[in-house]
């Protein structure tokens, strides 16, 4: 049965797809969308064997002023790449941790209820104790049977 002239009507006026162009239509997924004005383009060509090739001409060149003139502008970034931190704001910014930083042991024994985070990470055991501790310690309940189950 052939389709009525309505329902052909119909279906001219839903947005094009891929799949219903020719083969060159690509719509893409928008993601990297930019007004056309600002679109700078590719900076070379397929070649017919798959492979790419640079274009000079169309090889995007960033130009930065001189650092002479960076370095005597009034904008200056909010951290100097060379700050350093005292002993006091390193304390504020990390009071507690352990010597070596944390590792799977502390973390375990935070877990349990063993090490209370406002206790001195630094006072805390050798991990030869805590795996003695938790080889003697009770299992962690695993999760009961799911209601979906």
């Amino acid at each position: 049965m052939i389709p009525t002239v309505v329902r052909m009507s119909k279906a001219s006026r839903r947005p094009l797809t891929s799949k219903m162009a020719n083969k060159d239509y690509y719509k893409g997924t928008r993601q990297a969308w930019l007004q056309p004005d600002l679109r700078t383009g590719p900076p070379g060509k397929h070649t017919k064997h798959g492979g790419y090739r640079l274009i000079e001409e169309q090889v995007r060149v960033f130009v930065a002023p001189p650092l002479e003139e960076i370095n005597s502008s009034k904008l200056k970034p909010y951290v100097a790449f060379n700050a350093k931190l005292t002993e006091d704001q390193k304390q504020d910014v990390l009071p507690n941790l352990p010597q070596g930083g944390l590792n799977g042991n502390h973390l375990l024994a935070l877990m349990r209820g063993e090490v209370s985070k406002s206790d001195s990470y630094g006072a805390f055991e050798s991990s030869e104790a805590v795996a003695l501790e938790s080889a003697s310690a009770p299992a962690v309940p695993s999760p009961g049977p799911s209601a979906h189950a």
